[in-house]
């Protein structure tokens, strides 16, 4: 928050010593912060102080801006970043850092904070356009019913009730079903629907002590979305029973891999040091490998299956691409506002488009294809309802040659390994 405010003023364009970047991760900043070029031009350079003290003037007091690499442990470094003030009165800084506060915030408006983890740290990544709840195609009673879940776990009455009863302020979901049926876009969603930051961690890869790390390192407002989860549950064996050696003493194992163990993962989900106030979200793809500890109650609160694509979801993702008014159609409302569309000159009304919606999912068998994959047919023809409908055919073969091919490659695979 701070360096973003600093590099915005007009001290920090003639400083002597600038460190430059591409594309600032606050997005949306004044254009200040590029070169000379518009700043949505590729990759633009933005620039800020670094390595040395700045000093410049807020409200007619005298502050130091400070940021340099220093040494630390084992020849490693690390960047310090300080501010200070020739004042006696400590309320100037604070005044000043809760501007650089709202500064930053007004950056991200509209945005939802992705991090990622790098090592044992949590990293931003990016910010993305806030996504409307009403933009996931989902089944209406299942999607209701989660946001509403959500809602009433984050009320500040509710935090209050789980203190008075002793309860850990943890609430968990778990997203099964298959590939492209919308787990991590509702995940996005749900961020931007209520304002919090999005935390993203693969377990594949992740040794325990970083999983222990990075838990303990979340804020206690946002959602953790743990994706891909069953690749911790084939590890239960490996931790759950030991090996004994001939005195019959058991012995450590040496993990195969780096990926964490169930029983860390159900520790740190549940543990003494679990954050408090995060709603966490488990995807999977594959429910039956999952272990029946990781999903039980208290861990997995609400376990929701996301279904291919049927006949409903069809319709409603033909006219939420079509319908000029997105959000009015994408919630299956019955009283569709009054709207027209342009296909090649001609206007489109909404009864016919609703015609056409049902034309085009009853050309589609209910339960192949995943929503991803119908939302791909429907942009390769987002100019033309009819067009879309007309190569519904021919992509249902390609479709299904695709993921033969795909099929035979997979087992030829496994073949060769084993």
């Amino acid at each position: 928050m701070l360096i973003s405010w600093v590099a915005c003023q007009p001290f920090a364009q003639s400083a002597r010593s600038s460190l430059a970047s591409v594309d600032l991760k606050v997005p949306g900043g004044p254009k200040s912060h590029a070169d000379d070029k518009a700043s949505s031009n590729k990759k633009p350079l933005c620039y800020a102080p670094w390595n040395g003290r700045f000093y410049f003037w807020y409200k007619q007091h005298l502050l130091v801006f400070r940021r340099m690499q220093a040494q630390v442990e084992f020849g490693f470094t690390r960047e310090e970043v300080s501010i200070s003030c020739f004042h006696r009165r400590p309320s100037v800084l604070r005044e000043f850092l809760n501007e650089c506060r709202c500064h930053y915030l007004g950056l991200n408006q509209n945005k939802t904070s992705v991090f990622e983890h790098q090592g044992d740290k949590w990293r931003p990544s990016k910010s993305r356009d806030k996504r409307h709840i009403s933009t996931v195609i989902l089944n209406k009673e299942v999607k209701d019913g989660l946001v509403n879940d959500i809602s009433e776990f984050l009320n500040p009455i509710t935090r209050g009730w789980y203190s008075r009863h002793g309860i850990p302020y943890q609430r968990g979901y778990l997203l099964y079903g298959p590939p492209g049926t919308g787990k991590s876009s509702i995940s996005f969603s749900i961020a931007g629907w209520f304002d919090l930051d999005i935390y993203i961690l693969n377990i594949a890869g992740i040794s325990d002590n970083r999983l222990k790390t990075l838990f303990s390192e979340l804020p206690q407002h946002c959602v953790v979305l743990l994706e891909d989860v069953d690749a911790a549950s084939s590890k239960r064996t490996e931790d759950t029973d030991t090996n004994l050696d001939q005195h019959g003493s058991s012995a450590a194992q040496t993990p195969v891999d780096s990926t964490a163990s169930l029983s860390t993962l159900l520790n740190v989900l549940d543990g003494v040091g679990s954050p408090e106030g995060r709603v966490l979200i488990m995807t999977t793809n594959h429910v039956e490998r999952l272990d029946g500890a990781l999903i039980r109650p208290g861990r997995a609160d609400r376990k929701i299956e996301f279904q291919l694509a049927n006949k409903e979801m069809m319709t409603r993702l033909f006219t939420f691409v079509y319908d000029s008014k997105p959000e009015t159609s994408i919630e299956g409302n019955d009283s569709v506002e009054s709207s027209d569309k342009i296909e090649n000159g001609k206007l489109v009304k909404d009864e016919e488009l609703l015609k056409l919606a049902g034309e085009f999912a009853g050309k589609i068998p209910e339960l192949e294809f995943s929503p991803a994959e119908i939302i791909s047919l429907l942009l390769e023809n987002k100019q033309s309802p009819q067009q879309a409908i007309s190569n519904v055919d021919t992509w249902t073969e390609k479709i299904r040659d695709e993921k033969k091919r795909m099929k035979r490659a997979d087992s030829w695979a496994l073949h060769e390994l084993s």
